[in-house]
């Protein structure tokens, strides 16, 4: 197995010495292909897990007879990001515009993939956690209700919150952007990496620990989340719209999780301190902007430094993922 340090045992390769050295090789030899072909290792790491999510969303929702639609246009675009990735690798003209076109394509995919995988989690009708959440809130001092209406009253600093809150894609495109700099590029895969281990330790928390959030009841979190959460733990979801997905994922919270990867994604660069304090804030909007109790936040907050640790102890022989986390 790549990545396995020097000394230990590896059973998934042959004994014989001899074997040993031509598989190795062979897929030095491989990876060598792929990057004079202008893919790095790191971008060819994660179309592979990506299309592991992809295929095993297209499993589950075959097994649970969850229809997916109106995925044309998500289709359509992606190939228009396949073409421009793919004719500036081939001409070798315009170098980072074809980065910038691959790394967009690839978080369309994670987010398109990741948000049907939390749909699937969600759809089981097993008890929620709703009353030892708000318990373990109650024991941090925290109440969730008086938090919103605090906020409520206060137009600006809800406006502010709320545009923190949303600023997900926006964050996403300028990391991509700026991480297309010559040199740079390990950081684009070091944070989806990070976000697709984060997003599998999220949806198979919320799998056990499945939670409606504070907000369950109020009009504006129905339509946020709460209607389709219902719809999938009760199966009356006729099915999944991909240009309507949502995020039905309360404990932890996702967002908080990625406000903390943005900021690690960013580290030792002249664009930390902006990032750091626009997730700060992003923070603070994740209870009255989310619908979470605190305890999500803190959830969020948890696996993403897990995710983070998990990608750094990978030995500095896998090589999409070590030279992401050395730089």
């Amino acid at each position: 197995m790549p990545g396995t340090p020097a000394g230990s045992p590896n059973h998934s390769l042959p004994r014989n010495p001899e074997k040993v050295r031509t598989f190795t090789h062979r897929s030095r030899a491989v990876r060598g292909e792929l990057e004079r072909a202008g893919m790095p290792g790191s971008s060819v790491r994660i179309w592979l897990i990506l299309a592991t999510l992809v295929t095993a969303d297209a499993v589950l929702c075959e097994t649970r007879n969850l229809s997916i639609s109106h995925c044309r246009p998500i289709v359509l675009a992606g190939a228009g990001l396949l073409a421009v990735a793919m004719c500036s690798r081939v001409s070798g003209r315009l170098p980072r515009l074809g980065t910038i076109a691959e790394w967009t394509l690839l978080w369309t995919i994670f987010s398109v993939a990741g948000a049907v995988l939390t749909y699937l989690a969600a759809a089981h009708d097993v008890p929620l956690y709703d009353v030892k959440m708000a318990a373990f809130d109650a024991t941090l001092g925290f109440d969730a209700n008086a938090w919103f209406h605090t906020i409520d009253q206060h137009p600006l600093l809800k406006f502010a919150l709320a545009l923190a809150y949303g600023s997900l894609a926006p964050q996403i495109l300028f990391s991509i952007f700026w991480f297309s700099r010559p040199g740079w590029e390990h950081r684009n895969a070091e944070l989806l990496t990070n976000a697709a281990l984060a997003l599998l330790l999220a949806t198979a928390v919320f799998w056990m620990f499945p939670t409606f959030g504070p907000y369950a009841g109020m009009p504006g979190f129905d339509d946020l989340y709460v209607a389709d959460l219902e719809g999938l733990r009760h199966g009356t979801l006729p099915g999944v719209d991909v240009m309507l997905l949502k995020g039905v994922v309360a404990f932890p919270s996702f967002h908080a999780a990625l406000a903390v990867l943005f900021v690690d994604a960013h580290r030792r660069l002249p664009s930390f301190l902006p990032v750091l304090a626009f997730n700060l804030v992003m923070l603070a909007a994740v209870p009255s902007e989310g619908g979470h109790y605190l305890a999500d936040l803190l959830g969020g907050v948890a696996i993403a430094v897990l995710a983070i640790l998990t990608v750094r102890a990978v030995p500095a022989r896998a090589p999409a993922l070590a030279s992401a986390t050395t730089a």
